[in-house]
């Protein structure tokens, strides 16, 4: 079944360069260790979309036969986002991926290919429904145009004069606008991470002004404690600090995942200082998303922009200029070059980067969306002209016009 949307199709990859571009981006393939409690899916997806999973079953003769099987809950996500990410990885838009996952349920690639096999039956069908809401939907966005809500939770630390990382539990809930997060070590949760999540804004410089508000109220909440504010992408080793960014009005689609990529992830990875590039994959891998209810999608390759607020308006322009007009961007994106993409998860600010970046900011400017934000995008480009780095062990409240108490 050949899909409608475009695809890269990798023809002619050996398996040992489809494994190290999947290791590269986190995921492991060709690796599952057969413990005797070994299983295997076929995954069909379409745009970022899994449509069909079932198991394959080994038979008599050591051939296999593949029928229709619902895994458990926690399975089944496991290796449909296994099998999305790696579609993702590969340039592909859809495709037919099998999966392994050993006893304790890890994951690992053993085969892609950009033709999709669901099961005949309910599962053709299914994935045929869906071709087709996502091609309305689609249809719909081209005539109607794109108008996305932006949200966010940005995070940061908090960090005392002995350079110890003074848990956000001792003064905020974990829920509400300014509340903690947490992080499991040792298979104990703690909860280090301040996370501000503002109501939605359709426009960055509004959002920008929820987040400065969100910041002053955790400032009043500090009281007069001799605290370090900390954001960026890995200020404290072990601790890397998210920037995820809320889109809503859009759907999420390979397109507009590959504009964000290119308008948002790629400057930042030139503005973030040596070290950084250390939390990849793990953290911060290209493409890295996850649906919302609400229909949209959560982005969440972006390190913490709350370095500053400046920095923080311009990164959010970017996200909404790529998610409203990613189409306009989809011929000349850098990274669905190999060796850029490469340069990208390297420890180095690679030149090549740099003039990729560049050139990717010539296309940002010639999309409608542009002149609305030109100031914000130009001070994020005007950085990477001037080779600049943010400083991550600097406090970010004196960016934001926040005095210290």
């Amino acid at each position: 079944m050949e899909g409608t949307v475009r695809a890269g199709v990798k023809d002619g990859l050996t398996a040992g360069e489809i494994a190290r571009r999947l290791d590269r981006e986190g995921i492991p393939a060709f690796s599952a260790r057969d413990d005797g409690d070994k299983r295997r899916f076929s995954v069909t997806a379409y745009d970022l979309e899994v449509t069909d999973v079932r198991r394959i079953w080994p038979s008599a003769g050591g051939r296999t036969e593949a029928r229709r099987f619902e895994p458990d809950d926690r399975l089944r996500r496991i290796v449909a986002r296994a099998a999305v990410k790696a579609l993702y990885v590969l340039g592909l838009d859809f495709g037919q991926v099998e999966v392994s996952a050993d006893g304790s349920g890890r994951p690992s690639i053993e085969a892609v290919t950009g033709v999709m096999r669901p099961t005949p039956g309910e599962g053709a069908e299914r994935t045929s429904r869906i071709r087709a809401d996502k091609s309305a939907r689609e249809a719909e966005e081209r005539a109607g145009g794109v108008s996305v809500l932006l949200g966010a939770d940005p995070e940061f630390l908090l960090l005392a004069p002995n350079g110890k990382v003074v848990p956000a539990s001792r003064y905020l809930p974990t829920e509400g606008l300014a509340g903690c997060d947490s992080v499991v070590r040792r298979g104990i949760r703690l909860w280090p991470l301040v996370e501000l999540r503002p109501d939605p804004a359709g426009e960055p410089a509004a959002l920008t002004e929820s987040i400065r508000r969100l910041l002053a109220a955790a400032n009043r909440k500090f009281g007069r404690e001799p605290l370090t504010w900390l954001a960026g992408a890995w200020p404290v080793p072990g601790l890397p600090l998210g920037g995820h960014i809320h889109i809503s009005g859009a759907a999420p689609t390979g397109e507009r995942l590959r504009a964000l990529d290119n308008a948002v992830a790629l400057p930042l990875r030139l503005l973030e200082p040596d070290g950084a590039a250390a939390r990849r994959p793990r953290y911060g891998a290209l493409g890295d998303f996850r649906k919302q209810p609400h229909g949209g999608f959560e982005y969440r390759t972006p390190p913490s922009w709350l370095v500053s607020r400046r920095l923080a308006r311009g990164v959010l322009s970017l996200a909404k200029i790529a998610a409203e007009h990613a189409r306009e961007l989809a011929d000349r994106r850098p990274l669905d070059d190999e060796a850029l993409r490469d340069a990208f998860y390297g420890p180095d600010r690679d030149f090549r980067l740099r003039e990729a970046a560049l050139r990717f900011y010539g296309e940002i400017r010639r999309t409608a969306g542009y002149g609305k934000f030109a100031s914000d995008v130009d001070f994020v480009f005007g950085a990477v002209v001037e080779g600049r780095r943010w400083d991550e062990t600097a406090d970010l409240r004196p960016k934001w016009g926040i005095a210290r108490r």
